[in-house]
């Protein structure tokens, strides 16, 4: 299953932005949840920085990402409690693939909801496999309008987690991010079952 994204997996890592991105957003999820035991859901892993962080903590997670290519170079971390997929979020691989057996305590996107076809379609899939109580947080880039091509404003962000279901949302910029374009804006929103 080719994907635009293959061609970036190889040398994802050596621009320094995305690892100071996955070091940023694991602190801020550090200071959300605790995530000793939990079931964690890493949905768009890329290269698995951000689980490279989290498996010393969480009990198991599911790493899922488009690219092939990406997932390769997961594989080559080794992290024993990490179980990757290749495939797009959707109700059909909810339904029938034995990674989504039960619910998750933690579901996170590190700057990937910007990309999708329909961000509010995902985030309904998504909360349907939180368990009650459960977290959904992501990180993408703030859009300043509407205008702009990638990332959400934070009402857009508000809108959507507030319309599928989730009892409390918040939205903050949690932090700002160098890179060969300039410096951007991190626009982060959680939502709790």
């Amino acid at each position: 299953m080719a994907n635009e994204w293959d061609e970036y997996a190889e040398n994802w890592e050596q621009d320094q932005a995305t690892s100071i991105y996955a070091q940023h957003v694991f602190d801020c999820l550090s200071e959300l949840v605790d995530l000793k035991g939990k079931h964690v859901l890493d949905f768009g892993c890329g290269t698995g920085l951000l689980c490279q962080k989290l498996s010393p903590l969480a009990k198991d997670i599911v790493a899922l990402d488009g690219s092939e290519a990406m997932i390769e170079q997961l594989d080559k971390k080794e992290l024993d409690n990490v179980e990757p997929v290749v495939d797009m979020l959707s109700r059909g691989l909810v339904a029938q693939h034995p990674a989504f057996r039960g619910q998750f305590d933690v579901v996170v996107a590190s700057s990937v909801c910007g990309f999708l076809p329909n961000f509010s379609d995902t985030v309904d899939v998504i909360y349907s496999i939180l368990d009650d109580g459960g977290v959904f947080v992501h990180w993408d880039w703030l859009a300043e309008g509407e205008g702009e091509q990638v990332g959400f404003t934070e009402a857009r962000v508000n809108q959507v987690l507030s319309s599928v279901g989730f009892s409390e949302v918040s939205i903050s910029v949690p932090f700002e991010i160098a890179t060969n374009s300039g410096t951007k804006k991190v626009v982060m929103g959680v939502g709790r079952k």
